[in-house]
């Protein structure tokens, strides 16, 4: 273990419990439709009750990611990766690497609607 992927293990923790934060609201339908905080797709416009639906399903599926993400901050201290190794920036992009099929099922969902 070095200081290179305990930093990207608690950046990864931090990054997920902000999703779950932000998250929390959606999955309440306590966020009403507005061009700021949600889940802004065109599908989620085109009435409330696809506003409350999308974002409901989206918030969970955020968390749901988010927790996934949790695992593998925790799993990189458990491991010693060189700073230079194809893993260790594998693993500095697992946000994105997380958040990638979480775009593409909130979409699914969207589209059958």
């Amino acid at each position: 273990m070095n200081e290179g992927t305990i930093a990207i293990g608690v950046l990864h923790i931090i990054a997920a419990m902000l999703i779950i934060a932000i998250s929390i609201p959606l999955v309440q339908n306590s966020v009403k439709m507005n061009s700021l905080y949600g889940i802004r797709i065109k599908k989620a416009y085109e009435s409330e009750e696809n506003w409350y639906k999308i974002n409901k399903y989206g918030g969970k599926r955020l968390i749901f990611w988010s927790i996934i993400l949790i695992c593998i901050g925790i799993l990189t201290f458990f491991i010693n990766v060189n700073g230079k190794s194809f893993f260790f920036k594998v693993l500095a992009l697992a946000p994105v690497i997380v958040l990638i099929p979480c775009i593409i099922e909130i979409y699914i969902f969207a589209n059958k609607l």
